[in-house]
């Protein structure tokens, strides 16, 4: 399970240094795609592959899900950690969520996001809002037990 918060650059030739604690899980591989928002997306392969099973279900009659199935698969690609612990971002992705420099490495439970540091600051600033989190979360059944 990917949690936590880092901070980390990356570098001119689009590598990025994954944080130490989530190195084993992607030991066998990953898998990055492009975010809902201006993110990307980083699952285990195993993760991946059960995402991309769901996404084959989906009607290719119903046009939304031929969108999410473009975003799944045709935004996506395989990654391999390097002997440094870092992953090669390909240049359309680094485009589409604007990486340059700092970014913000975000754990979300089986898989992580990564950020530009200014959009993650305005995320933040969304996420961490009690009064929007009232409203937002309100219809959500997060009780453990």
């Amino acid at each position: 399970m990917f949690l936590g918060q880092f901070t980390h650059h990356i570098d001119a030739k689009g590598r990025l240094t994954i944080p130490v604690k989530y190195r084993a899980a992607l030991s066998s591989g990953a898998f990055i795609t492009q975010g809902f928002e201006r993110n990307l997306v980083v699952y285990t392969t195993e993760s991946y592959n059960a995402l991309a099973q769901r996404a084959r279900s989906l009607s290719s009659t119903d046009p939304e899900a031929r969108a999410v199935r473009r975003l799944i698969f045709g935004r996506a690609t395989e990654v391999t950690i390097d002997g440094s612990g870092r992953i090669l971002i390909p240049p359309y992705l680094r485009e589409w969520a604007q990486l340059d420099g700092e970014t913000a490495i975000i754990g979300a439970g089986e898989y992580f996001e990564i950020w530009s540091a200014g959009s993650w600051d305005a995320e933040l600033t969304s996420v961490a809002d009690p009064d929007i989190n009232a409203r937002r979360f309100s219809e959500f059944d997060l009780s453990t037990g």
